[in-house]
């Protein structure tokens, strides 16, 4: 099957996606740090009652609090992006794709009909999952998308 054709079809809740860190509001980023450094995550999804109210990023974490002197204690609600971009876990790749792509996103979090939390997909289980079934396509790209070779390079 054609990567194209692939990823209108492939549904993001076939992706090996790990457990996202989800906190409440009232967590300190010190806390949120501590939980995203030991994960190796670069995102957390904030929620009350199981419900998806916000998104912190490693971006929100520098821009809007190491950006604030003085300060010394923030909690998530202080620096999250409420209502995130959010996905079904039924949506395509290409869908995600998309709005990664329309946002500048690099997490969507994934959620169901009530808002409650099913996962996250990061630009990273993307990539992964096109270089593990497409290697061919992307071991063949031009080092810039927009170059185009004349001919073949190799002995």
């Amino acid at each position: 099957m054609e990567l194209a054709e692939t990823l209108k079809k492939e549904l993001v809740r076939h992706l090996p996606l790990p457990d996202p860190i989800v906190l409440t509001e009232e967590t300190p980023i010190s806390e949120a740090i501590q939980k995203m450094q030991e994960a190796g995550r670069g995102c957390i999804l904030v929620a009350r009652d199981g419900r998806l109210i916000g998104l912190v990023t490693e971006r929100d974490i520098l821009v809007k609090y190491l950006g604030q002197p003085g300060k010394t204690f923030f909690t998530l609600r202080e620096i999250m992006t409420t209502d995130p971009k959010k996905l079904s876990p039924d949506a395509s790749l290409e869908k995600a794709i998309q709005a990664m792509s329309e946002g500048g996103y690099r997490h969507i979090p994934l959620v169901d009909q009530e808002n409650q939390i099913c996962g996250v997909v990061a630009v990273r289980n993307i990539v992964n999952y096109i270089a593990e079934h497409f290697p061919t396509e992307v071991f063949n790209l031009p080092p810039r998308l927009e170059q185009k070779m004349e001919s073949p390079e190799g002995a």
